[in-house]
């Protein structure tokens, strides 16, 4: 039995992620889809629907489906609710890998993680590659999710990390796109000048 929980209706990447989910879900139909519900990528407002979802369905939840970043709220919910928690998918934020350090007996999670910093780093990238005089293949970049598993969250969580940290986002521990990678894409492709992933920012910093 699964929850799915959407962002905002309508938008295109919802209508994105809600067709790959819906996909996945037709490969496999011993999943039974007990309803969907509108979280509006919002701490509260997902956690308020969550509550009121499980306030009207009885049935065992086995997983919830989600593409925000709002696990540690549905995680919260379902203890609010008095129901077991189920496994919960979704984007890693700080939030909850500081919830999960306070409760690694329960918060049961899979996922991957959505990062403004691989979003700044690609943009980085791909610019000095345009002033260096590399001639891209194409016009969109590709970058991989990093899969994180719940034995994973050890070493995607830092100190800083607490239930309140919500705008604190955590750095992947291996660059989703490798230089290597990255070349493929350029007609010329070479290693980004002035670029180290180790100098990543720490999340924790300042």
């Amino acid at each position: 039995n699964v929850l799915m929980v959407e962002g905002i209706p309508g938008s295109p990447i919802v209508e994105h992620e809600n067709s790959g989910g819906y996909r996945a879900f037709e490969e496999h139909p011993e999943i039974n889809i007990l309803g969907k519900v509108s979280g509006m990528w919002t701490a509260n407002v997902t956690k308020n629907v969550v509550l009121q979802f499980l306030a009207t369905n009885p049935s065992p939840i086995d997983a919830v489906w989600t593409t925000g970043s709002e696990t540690r709220v549905i995680a919260e919910a379902f203890t609010e609710a008095g129901r077991d928690q189920p496994l919960i998918t979704g984007s890693m934020s700080g939030d909850a890998l500081g919830y999960w350090k306070e409760n690694k007996d329960t918060f049961k999670y899979y996922g991957g993680a959505i990062l403004p910093t691989v979003a700044a780093h690609n943009t980085f990238r791909a610019a000095l590659r345009l002033l260096e005089g590399q001639e891209p293949l194409v016009n969109t970049i590709l970058v991989p999710v990093p899969e994180i598993r719940g034995e994973d969250l050890g070493e995607w969580a830092a100190e800083c990390m607490t239930v309140e940290s919500g705008s604190i986002f955590p750095v992947a521990p291996v660059e989703p796109l490798s230089e290597e990678s990255m070349n493929g894409y350029f007609r010329n492709g070479a290693a980004t000048p002035l670029y180290d992933y180790a100098t990543t920012p720490d999340p924790c910093a300042g």
